[in-house]
């Protein structure tokens, strides 16, 4: 018969940061999120809770309480990674390891319990174990999968066990909310009175049916295994790496590239083989005097050529200093996303578009990349929205704006700058600005542009001119048409 082990982790987000050593959470410290359309604590250290506060409270409301609370937003990136590693950790318990995210996880352990001396000693094993890693856990057991989650979750004990046989007993007192159902059912079902999973028990499946939908007596059927609910193995993330230990320590920049081209070699063919690329390489050197180092790199697109892997460790490595060699090299890609090849146009743009990635990874593991950036198109004729500024490693969007080119400054002021006409004209003959007086040598214009009404914003028409300067600047002067005497604007400088 199969049996399911249910490990709820309550507080992952906060035992993340106890486990990292955050001195804040010795004191009066929260974990918040946000919870309809609001931000509210989702975990509280023992002395927030001493003061007052519980899991659900709003920012303001907590304040309120203790002004002196510091919070920090959940992490879910960080949090699901802790969760695939107690999944692999969780292999010494059971070979049939799943997910249960974001904060739990699921065992199929028939036939293992015994080799730890029955189910009870089986979960106190497990709690310590889990409890030397400073993390806190419930348990439940049950013969189906949603039996066991609703005992972990809902139980009155840390380690909450269903006899086999009689799971249908064992969560007949729970209530309705443990079958995980959506707010709005348990709701309606607390509405009627009906707020335990047994009171379920004595009325007909067509009569929930019809009046809560199936979505119940599936949940119910579930529960007590009338209907098949198997534990799917969870199966760990592909792991490109590749290791290369030496006899003799090596001290040439030149043979340390040998090896990377090596390892380049080895990770490049299992991620072409797989139609995979990495964003980013790690490799890890254990110099003979100073330790590990270990080097990282970037990519603006998913890599899984050797060249570019090398080329961009070549600046990493020059900084290594290796007085007495290195014996050790480990290369491993992280970030590993599909590749998918198409062409979008005829002609060599994806040749340009490769070199563009170049140049933006170059600079980005120089200066960072979140230092880079680069114009992205919008569907907008105005010249404020026609364009707007992206991280340089942001993914295209399918959807690109082919606006008509025109020459319109690549900066824009961010407030345009008033002017002082000196000699009337359209534009202006001479006029002042920043201090300085300026004379029309040569101007073309106007690019008039109507206003977009399903907006908010200026409802003006504009007129825009191209003015070259007789001293140098050429500037791109605005104008609002029927407004007498003429405003004249500075909307931006070309280069």
């Amino acid at each position: 018969m199969v049996r399911v082990l249910s490990i709820w982790l309550p507080r992952l987000p906060l035992d993340r940061l106890v486990r990292r050593g955050d001195p804040r959470t010795d004191g009066l410290f929260a974990v918040t999120a946000e919870i309809r359309k609001a931000v509210r604590i989702t975990n509280l250290t023992i002395y927030a809770r001493e003061a007052g506060l519980t899991e659900g409270l709003s920012i303001p409301d907590a304040r309120a309480i203790c002004p002196d609370l510091l919070t920090e937003p959940c992490d879910p990136m960080r949090e699901a990674a802790l969760l695939r590693a107690l999944a692999r950790w969780a292999d010494s318990l059971s070979p049939r390891v799943a997910l249960d995210a974001p904060d739990g996880l699921l065992l199929d352990i028939a036939g293992c319990a015994h080799l730890f001396g029955g189910e009870t000693a089986m979960c106190d094993h497990a709690r310590q174990r889990l409890a030397d890693m400073r993390i806190t856990a419930r348990m439940g057991i049950a013969d189906t999968k949603s039996a066991a989650r609703a005992l972990a979750r809902f139980g009155k004990t840390p380690i909450a066990l269903a006899p086999t046989g009689r799971t249908s007993d064992a969560i007949s007192a729970l209530p309705a909310a443990a079958l995980d159902l959506p707010d709005r059912t348990v709701a309606e079902l607390a509405r009627i009175g009906l707020k335990t999973i047994g009171q379920l028990y004595g009325i007909k499946a067509s009569e929930l049916a019809r009046r809560f939908g199936l979505e119940l007596t599936d949940a119910l059927d579930r529960s007590r295994g009338h209907v098949p609910d198997p534990v799917a193995p969870y199966t760990p993330d592909s792991i490109f790496s590749a290791r290369m230990s030496l006899p003799e320590p090596i001290g040439y920049l030149s043979d340390v590239e040998d090896v990377l081209r090596r390892l380049a070699r080895s990770v490049c063919h299992r991620l072409r083989h797989r139609l995979k690329g990495a964003r980013r390489f790690e490799l890890a050197v254990r110099c003979v005097d100073s330790g590990d180092h270990l080097l990282s790199v970037g990519f603006v697109k998913p890599c899984f050529r050797i060249d570019p892997i090398v080329q961009q460790f070549a600046r990493p490595l020059d900084d290594l200093k290796l007085e007495f060699g290195a014996d050790l090299f480990r290369l491993v890609a992280r970030q590993v996303e599909p590749i998918r090849f198409r062409q979008t146009r005829l002609g060599d743009r994806g040749d340009a578009d490769d070199h563009l990635a170049r140049v933006i990874s170059t600079l980005g593991n120089r200066i960072g990349f979140d230092h880079v950036r680069r114009f992205r198109t919008h569907d907008s004729h105005l010249p404020e929205r026609e364009s707007f500024q992206v991280e340089a490693v942001a993914p295209q969007t399918d959807h690109v704006w082919h606006r008509r080119r025109r020459k319109r400054p690549l900066r824009l002021f961010p407030k345009p700058e008033r002017l002082r006409a000196l000699e009337p004209g359209r534009p202006p003959q001479s006029f002042e600005w920043r201090g300085q007086t300026h004379r029309t040598a040569s101007a073309n214009g106007p690019e008039r542009l109507a206003p977009e009404w399903w907006r908010d914003g200026d409802a003006r028409l504009r007129d825009y001119w191209r003015v070259q300067t007789a001293d140098g600047p050429r500037l791109w002067l605005l104008t609002y048409p029927g407004v007498n005497p003429p405003d004249w604007f500075v909307a931006g400088r070309f280069p």
